[in-house]
């Protein structure tokens, strides 16, 4: 009997793309993860991308903007 495979939410990016029979790299917190190979692709959108790797299901999650960061000044044109 199978085992259930692992489901593991993150909120991160990718660095390169997310392709079947190759390892996913990804920038969670601060931190890069190497997953094991991707199996299958399953929804992509622009929020959350949802893969299976060998033993693991990923939901990954766009990282969100953080609430505290100052507004960017406006630059004056020069005339």
């Amino acid at each position: 009997m199978k085992a259930e495979k692992a489901t593991r939410i993150l909120s991160g990016i990718l660095i390169c793309p997310l392709t079947v029979g190759q390892r996913a790299l990804i920038i969670h917190e601060g931190r890069m993860i190497r997953t094991t190979t991707v199996v299958s692709i399953g929804s992509v959108s622009p929020g959350r991308i949802c893969f299976e790797t060998r033993n693991t299901c990923y939901f990954l999650l766009a990282p969100t903007a953080p609430q505290s960061a100052p507004p960017v000044p406006a630059v004056a044109s020069a005339a």
